[in-house]
């Protein structure tokens, strides 16, 4: 969507620079889960930092904030930062360099061990590698991903990342609530495709949307009631060509999940009321191009 509207509002000119953007954002999407990830490496860093300088405490008045070796000793991240693979990914990522970000991890730290989720996990009793993880679930879940500082210091790093946020989130707490011991370097080096003809797709989609664009303008006329298509928001006009690329294009994809797609993207991008405009205009122009079998679906069920 991002793509089209840039190509749309430069007048159609350097698609070729934009398509190398569309793929650099695609890829971003492990670059922030690696950053994110390294972070948690960051800060238990930190807290060794801490409890090494608490040792060498002449007074011995030191908190058991920074006494407590159960942080110190976090299976979850110790398995992270023990694997030599993992950590040159780390060092690979452009954008992981916590020498200069320092003072970042830091107040993420601060605000992880002054919370009651550190204090119930250092006073917890029972000592296991499930109590590890669920620490840096907890941890993660509850005070990194609502921290306004943290996503406004993700923008700033990679102007992709915040629309992925939300996707990487939930790979980030699946790996820490679920991890398995047997493919656990492999998560690190997850596809963002899953196979060749989801790549495919994501090129074919970029490329029609493109070539069909002025033929789907024509076609949109025709049901824009008393609006002239040049009057309509630019991003709702994206979308509906997006959507019409879709379901013309791409037998193997039913209607319903398109129709739902892209409704759901102009929700989180449009206007409060472009979801009804888009979902109605859709509606009209799916029944038309149904009964005219100008939308061929393979299977059964075009309407499924």
């Amino acid at each position: 969507m991002q793509y089209l509207y840039a190509v749309e509002m430069s007048g159609f000119e350097d698609t070729k620079e934009h398509h190398k953007n569309l793929i650099k954002s695609i890829d971003s999407i492990h670059e922030l889960f690696l950053f994110q990830i390294s972070l948690f490496v960051e800060i238990l860093k930190k807290a060794k930092s801490k409890y090494n300088i608490s040792l060498e405490s002449v007074t011995g008045n030191i908190s058991s904030k920074y006494t407590n070796t159960r942080f110190y000793n976090n299976r979850f991240l110790s398995q992270i930062i023990s694997n030599s693979r993992i950590t040159r990914l780390f060092s690979s990522n452009a954008y992981i360099n916590w020498e200069i970000d320092y003072k970042f991890a830091n107040l993420i730290y601060d605000k992880i061990i002054n919370s009651d989720i550190y204090s119930n996990y250092i006073n917890e009793k029972s000592d296991s590698y499930q109590m590890d993880s669920k620490f840096i679930y907890d941890s993660y879940k509850e005070i990194i991903v609502p921290d306004e500082k943290f996503q406004s210091f993700i923008e700033e790093k990679n102007i992709f990342w915040m629309d992925d946020f939300a996707f990487v989130n939930t790979l980030i707490l699946k790996l820490i609530k679920s991890p398995n011991p047997k493919s656990f370097e492999k998560s690190f080096y997850f596809n963002l495709f899953s196979n060749s003809s989801d790549r495919k797709y994501s090129d074919d989609l970029a490329n029609l949307s493109i070539r069909n664009f002025k033929e789907n303008n024509i076609l949109l006329t025709k049901y824009v009631a008393n609006w002239d298509i040049d009057r309509l928001a630019k991003i709702d006009l994206v979308i509906l060509n997006l959507a019409l690329t879709e379901l013309k294009g791409f037998k193997d994809i039913p209607i319903k999940v398109s129709l739902n797609e892209y409704i759901e993207i102009s929700k989180d991008y449009s206007t409060e009321k472009s979801s009804f405009f888009i979902n109605g205009i859709l509606d009209k122009v799916v029944k038309d191009l149904v009964s005219t079998n100008s939308i061929i679906k393979e299977g059964r069920g075009l309407r499924e």
